[in-house]
């Protein structure tokens, strides 16, 4: 690993254990309590919509003719992540995309991990450790202003949304993941990422947002 991704690496560790610290506070088995979630926004209000999911499921598509996901997908350099809620093992591509009209920068981070999971045995196998892929993705000026414009989901490797049951509903992890009704009740995706350097909500200093 070269000096750069392993200081990157190493803030990423740190910042992400403070995301993993949140989620530990604030979920059980994967559950929302419903104290945290009452006092954070209305369930469903800012994602997990069906306009989100049909948003989501077009951006898959268009990350697919990419080839950035899916069996043709090409390859990109695996490097050590080490943190909760993303993978040991990262693959991290990022360029624009056009989805419906409107084009966008997308950030698609691929998260391997698993036992025996190293940057060699990614290189090797990458369909057997990998868990996730997550993504932001740069949307119209409007959508949420407040952070960026960034729509944010997390896919299983097949393209199908991860959810979470909050207050009794299943809700699919994509769109304004998980904004409050004040800055100070984000949650999620959003509260993390705002943490990062430069106001981009990107922790990736050789990552520039046009």
């Amino acid at each position: 690993m070269d000096v750069k991704r392993f200081v990157i690496a190493t803030f990423l560790v740190f910042a992400m254990l403070g995301c993993r610290e949140l989620a530990q506070k604030t979920e059980v088995d994967g559950v929302v309590s419903s104290e945290v979630a009452l006092s954070v926004m209305p369930v469903g209000a800012y994602f997990g919509t069906a306009s989100d999911i049909d948003y989501a499921n077009k951006l898959w598509q268009a990350l697919i003719a990419g080839k950035i996901v899916g069996s043709e997908a090409r390859p990109h350099e695996p490097f050590f992540g080490g943190a909760k809620p993303h993978g040991l093992i990262l693959e991290v591509i990022h360029l624009i995309v056009l989805v419906g009209d409107h084009s966008g920068f997308v950030i698609v981070k691929k998260n391997y991990d698993g036992p025996g999971a190293s940057v060699e045995t990614v290189k090797q196998d990458r369909v057997r450790y990998l868990d996730s892929i997550t993504v932001m993705y740069r949307r119209e000026a409007g959508y949420d202003n407040d952070n960026q414009n960034w729509f944010w989901v997390k896919y299983r490797p097949d393209g199908t949304l991860f959810a979470k049951t909050l207050e009794g509903q299943t809700i699919s992890l994509a769109g304004r993941l998980m904004k409050g009704e004040t800055p100070r009740e984000n949650r999620g995706c959003i509260y993390c990422h705002s943490s990062a350097g430069g106001g981009d909500y990107v922790f990736y200093p050789d990552i520039l947002v046009p």
